[in-house]
């Protein structure tokens, strides 16, 4: 039975650009040569290909720049053929052709039976050899009668088809395509074929084929749960036992909570009554304010008009008092310029001026009569005026005497006086000293107090909280800020690389636009061309031919000037020259006037010139645009890459953002807690000075008291002294004030005396001084009155005439002031009683606004304490839908009583709300250290909605949430817990078992492999060759951990797994948490080493990396061990099954003769066809290879080698034997 296997290669029109159609036989050892750049290389990397190998397993390391499509199947008539026998020993074949629908694709098409080349072959007109489009490929197999599948245009799918498989998954039209049948397939063979041609060993190529054969390629080594699932459980296990821990006190505090909902509620019905009570007054209170403004106001009209009225009366009072005041003032002035005259003598004047001659007359005779006795009056009169002189002088002598003495006295009190103040002023300013000091210390601590004050209520205004609380709430806002700026960046970021993939997508679709554009025009240039060159083609059957070959200037005849390009293109008018060929069938038209035919022979080859050159263009245009197209795919690629990675990190920023936000509200509130508690400490402080600041205004009171005190009594001490000196005074001043009068009697005493010498001298000379007197008195008085009479005779006459007109007007003007007197009494009466009236309007008015005054201060104080209890209770409680709630309130209408049950309740809701505070902050505390578990998702989203301004409420809604985390989340999280531990714990354990597994696995394989490679090692440069798949696994980082946790989990498994595990149990997992994290999660080819241990020329080497095997040997030793090597990974995929494995390899000629004949002979002994590339080829080597190709660049030369006499006896040995 033959063997399954590739047996041949063909390539038509492909990377060899002048060779049309080229096969290749790899049916057995071949033998490649050919210069570099030849394609050697290419054509054996079209055997991982046919295995199922991708265009990028492919041409990833080769010299060619190109997509495998674009190098291998350049043109749509460009195909690869892979002939072969399947696991059912018929012969098969793949065709491989480009895909034009989708860019670089490629169309695998299976079809039964041997290829033939005449399918895609054809010949044109001259016999030359052209392939067909792939669009016609179908037809022409239909018309040669080869069965054939449906297209294939997966590179998985056919690999599955071509290895077998999941056999049972591929439909029955497909599995006699397969190289294996059955269960049996032989994947990873493309990868193993595609590394022998790589070049340099791999070792992490290697490793990753020995992965590849235990189905652990595109494995990592993954626990099976990720690092944050693991923190998540250790924060919901801490936060569990930190509510368990608190459980009880959390019990007490939903109690309470209970309790004062309760006393919120009771409070909550009260505050609806006390602010219905409160309406109602506020009712009361405006109604009575507008009857009392009524009231005013109609009081305040009345008195104004009364005022009007009064006013009214006191203006014409006024102006009568003016009239009056006026006459009086008339009278008065007459009446007094009248007495003026009377007291100055000039009614009598008048009547003396009348008798004025007779009064000199008199006075004459007077002076006459009394001239000697004057004469001895005067002489008397001087002596007596003499004596009284000198008795002056000595009264003012005895009275200067006396004056000096009280000055001296005066003197020395006042002398007195100073020694006095003299001892009081230091005394005073000492005692004011020290009351200053006294007083200027209590003042500066007091200033300092009440600046104390002062910062403590600014403080309370604006509380300093910790600094340290501060800056972690600006650090959290600066951090939100730089999120949301982060967050407002990428999403503009976003959109720009969004608007910039529209513009690539845009941009692409343009250029395919312009790709089409130019392959329509170049298939319509094409289409021309053909036309052209069909015209100038002499055997091409058409009308033009005919015309050109046999009638010359035939474009001027008057059938050329109606011919069309149609019918000179026709192949089917079957012309003939006859004698009418000039006409046109006996019809005779004027084509005179016609323009000769425009084609012509020359025309055509400038068109064909001119057609060919834009061909050339338009194809340069195409693959310009195919690079241009290639370029934007990449850059879109690009762009949907980077606009992935914005979104990823969009969605990161956001939950960052999200979370921060959620920070900054909790920080917020744990500084209005701390702004809460500094405001009590705060309050205190201000007592405390406030009680100081009293404390030293009583002492600087009492001290000022003492002072005064003090300063009377020196006062008086000083009083007393000055009173004593002073009466001392009053004494010596009294006794010089008797002197001074005993003086002044004395004075008069004798001025008596001289006075009466005086009149006894006149009387002893007979003269008596009271006749003398009266006489001089008499005539003195007459010369005086003659005088004045003479003087004031002038006046006097004025006098007489203004008496005259005064007697006529002064009784008018009395009469006039009698009548306005008499009206001004009247308006007088009528004034009084307005004013009688105003009075009791006014006392009505303020005894009325007294009674609406205390009624509105009665309602002030009702509604002053009913808003006072609303203020107070609203921050204790939640109003809103919930008043009238629970329990109504048992309220008989006294609102005193109601008030003083609130009053009563409130100290104690304060104190269970402290007690609340208390506890939320113990429970705070723990959720600060949720992490990201259940717990903190499950309080995050509640507390979301429960945190508000209003901190009461939020408390309340906290202990709600408490309860539910105690009742029903701790139960939940406790059980879900449980089971996470269960499931993370088996996963983890799983995981142990697994890579124990693995390690397993990669060790036997590594034993197979080793024990494969002693047996196929018969060359004598390798003594021995040893390959050993280490384990790694011990040194993996964690490893240790990850045994302690299985053995930890696996006793906590034995209990049930019922109660949360042990602490130990969470120590372990904490401690993996570490070594999960993705960026420690290392490739399964971390976990061994491959190591070769070879025995060359006596002397043991070994190699673990790829500097190890390049410094192991030689290239050749080298070679021979990566052969061994891959002959067994082939030999291992391949099992049972009956299949001829092709092997590339293009580094044979690093062998010798004797190396080469060895690894052909133990290839051939496995079943192995050995396909060898070398520059040039080696007449020792080449009898082993049963086909030879040598590649040139314009064909390829085949040559069979001969076969030695030797080979033949050998050959016919062997048949010999084997009939035997």
């Amino acid at each position: 039975m033959m063997y399954a296997g590739l047996t041949k290669v063909i390539a038509i029109n492909s990377y060899q650009k002048n060779k049309m159609f080229s096969e290749y036989s790899f049916d057995a050892p071949t033998q490649i040569t050919g210069g570099n750049g030849e394609g050697k290389t290419s054509l054996l990397r079209l055997i991982p290909f046919f295995y199922g190998a991708t265009g990028t397993q492919i041409v990833r390391k080769s010299n060619v720049n190109k997509p495998f499509a674009e190098w291998y199947l350049p043109h749509n008539n460009s195909y690869i053929v892979f002939e072969y026998i399947t696991a059912r020993g018929q012969v098969a074949h793949v065709i491989c052709y480009r895909n034009l629908s989708t860019k670089g694709g490629i169309v695998y098409l299976f079809v039964k039976g041997q290829f033939e080349q005449s399918v895609i072959i054809k010949q044109d007109s001259e016999d030359k050899p052209y392939a067909i489009g792939c669009t016609k490929l179908a037809a022409e197999l239909n018309a040669n009668g080869l069965e054939y599948e449906s297209r294939i245009t997966s590179v998985k799918e056919y690999r599955e088809i071509i290895q077998n498989i999941n056999a049972g998954n591929l439909s029955n039209q497909f599995l006699s395509y397969s190289l294996c049948s059955g269960r049996h397939d032989v994947r990873h063979i493309e990868k193993i074929t595609a590394a022998l041609i790589q070049g340099e060993f791999n070792m992490a190529d290697t490793k990753a084929l020995f992965l590849d054969i235990l189905e652990q390629g595109n494995s990592t080594l993954e626990f099976g749960v990720d690092a944050n699932r693991i923190e998540q459980w250790c924060d919901d296990y801490n936060g569990l036992t930190a509510f368990l821990a608190k459980k009880e006190a959390f019990i007490e505090a939903i109690a309470n909570n209970k309790q004062i909902a309760y006393l919120t509620t009771q409070l909550a019905n009260a505050l609806t009554i006390i602010r219905e009570a409160s309406e109602s007054l506020d009712e009361s209170l405006k109604k009575t304010e507008i009857e009392r403004s009524d009231f005013l106001e109609n009081s305040d009209k009345q008195i104004g008009e009364i005022n009007q009225d009064k006013l009214d009366k006191e203006v014409q009072k006024s102006a009568l008092q003016r009239s009056i005041t006026s006459i009086n003032s008339e009278i008065e002035v007459h009446h007094s310029k009248l007495i003026t005259y009377e007291n100055s003598g000039y009614p009598e004047l008048s009547v003396k001026l009348k008798q004025l001659p007779e009064m000199e007359d008199r006075v004459a005779q007077q002076r006459q009569s009394y001239a000697d006795l004057e004469t001895k009056v005067n002489d008397a009169k001087a002596k007596y005026e003499k004596d009284k002189q000198n008795l002056v002088s000595k009264f003012n002598k005895e009275k200067s005497d006396l004056t000096e003495q009280k000055l001296d006295a005066e003197k020395e009190c006042k002398v007195k006086k100073d020694k006095i103040d003299d001892v009081y002023q230091p005394q005073l300013k000492e005692l004011t000293q020290t009351h200053t000091i006294f007083t200027a210390d209590k003042s500066q601590a007091l200033m300092e107090h009440r600046a104390e004050l002062a910062t403590q209520k600014q403080r309370l205004k604006n509380p300093d909280i910790d600094e340290f609380l501060i800056e972690q709430r600006e650090q959290l806002e600066s951090e939100k800020d730089r999120l949301q700026e982060q967050v407002d960046t990428l999403k503009h970021t976003t959109t720009l690389s969004e608007k910039e993939g529209v513009n690539l997508q845009t941009k692409r679709e343009k250029l395919l636009e312009r790709l089409e554009a130019t392959r329509r025009n170049m298939r319509d240039a094409e289409t021309r061309l053909k036309v052209v060159s069909n015209r100038l083609d002499p055997d091409s059957g058409t009308l033009f031919s005919f015309l050109e070959a046999n009638r010359q200037g035939w474009q001027s005849s008057p059938l050329g000037r109606v011919l069309t390009d149609e019918l000179l293109m026709d192949t089917t008018l079957t012309p003939s020259m006859t004698e009418d060929s000039g006409s046109m069938y006996d019809l005779y038209i004027d084509t005179s006037n016609l323009a000769d035919c425009s084609v012509t022979n020359k025309a055509d080859v400038e068109e064909q010139a001119h057609l060919m050159d834009r061909i050339v263009e338009l194809e340069d245009a195409e693959a310009d645009f195919n690079k241009q197209i290639l370029k934007n795919d990449f850059a879109v690629k690009q762009s949907t890459l980077e606009l992935s990675r914005l979104r990823n990190e969009l969605r990161n920023a956001e939950g960052d953002l999200s979370q921060t936000k959620v920070n900054l509200k909790n920080k917020k509130i744990e500084i209005a807690r701390a702004k809460e508690s500094l405001v009590e400490k705060i309050n205190i402080n201000i007592k405390s000075i406030e009680k100081a600041i009293a404390l030293i205004d009583r002492e600087i009171s009492v001290t000022l008291e003492r002072f005064e005190e003090a300063k009377l009594e020196l006062n008086n001490d000083r009083l007393t002294q000055i009173s004593n000196v002073e009466s001392s005074l009053d004494l010596t001043i009294g006794a010089i004030d008797e002197l001074l009068e005993k003086s002044t009697l004395t004075l008069g005493e004798n001025k008596q005396r001289i006075k009466t010498e005086y009149e006894q001298r006149l009387s002893d000379q007979g003269i008596s001084g009271e006749i003398y007197q009266r006489y001089k008195e008499e005539i003195e008085l007459l010369d005086n009155e003659i005088k004045n009479l003479k003087v004031k005779s002038h006046k006097i006459k004025e006098y007489e005439i203004w008496l005259a007109v005064y007697e006529v007007d002064d009784p008018k003007r009395r009469d006039d002031r009698n009548t306005k007197v008499k009206e001004l009494e009247t308006v007088h009466q009528e004034f009084e009683s307005f004013e009688t009236k105003l009075k009791e309007l006014r006392a009505k008015a303020h005894r009325t606004k007294k009674e609406f005054d205390e009624k509105l201060s009665i309602l002030r104080n009702h509604k002053q304490r009913a808003d006072s209890a609303i203020s107070r209770l609203t921050n204790y409680v939640m109003f809103e839908g919930e008043e009238g709630s629970q329990e109504a309130l048992d309220y008989n209408g006294d609102l005193n009583s109601l008030l003083s049950y609130v009053e009563s309740k409130l100290p104690e809701l304060e104190r269970l709300t402290k007690l609340r505070k208390k506890d939320i902050q113990q429970m705070e505390t723990i959720t600060l250290n949720l992490g990201d578990g259940e717990l903190y998702r499950f309080w995050n989203e509640s507390s979301r909605n429960a945190i508000t301004e209003d901190i009461v409420a939020s408390d309340s809604k906290r202990i709600d949430i408490l309860e539910i985390i105690m009742n029903d989340i701790i139960p939940q999280v406790t059980s879900i817990t449980i089971e996470s531990a269960v499931n993370m714990g088996r996963m983890l354990v799983d995981f142990k078992h697994r890579l124990l597994g693995f390690d397993r696995d990669i060790k036997k394989l590594g034993r197979n492999i080793s024990e494969q490679v002693k047996l196929n090692n018969t060359f004598s440069v390798v003594g021995s060759i040893d390959i050993n798949v280490e384990s790694s696994l011990s040194k993996l980082q964690g490893w240790q951990d990850i045994i302690n946790f299985s053995e930890i989990y696996e006793e906590w498994d034995k209990t049930g797994s019922a109660e949360l595990p042990t602490k130990e149990f969470f120590n372990a997992l904490s401690t993996l948490t570490y070594h999960i994290s993705a960026e420690k999660v290392k490739k399964p080819t971390e976990l061994f080493d491959i190591k070769f241990e070879v025995i060359e020329n006596n002397q043991r080497k070994t190699a673990k990396t790829d500097k190890d095997m390049r410094d192991l040997a030689s290239n050749g030793t080298n070679l021979l061990i990566q052969s061994m090597l891959y002959l067994a990974l082939l030999t291992q995929q391949r099992g049972a099954s009956r299949l001829s494995i092709t092997y590339p390899t293009d580094e044979i000629g690093k062998l010798t003769a004797e190396n080469q004949a060895k690894l052909l002979k133990m290839m051939g002994a496995h079943n192995f066809n050995v396909i060898a590339a070398q520059p040039d080829g080696n007449n020792r080597t080449a009898n082993l290879f049963k086909y030879l190709y040598h590649l040139t660049p314009y064909k390829n030369i085949f040559n069979k080698p001969k076969v030695s006499k030797l080979a033949l006896a050998k050959a016919a040995e062997t048949s010999t034997g084997v009939e035997a």
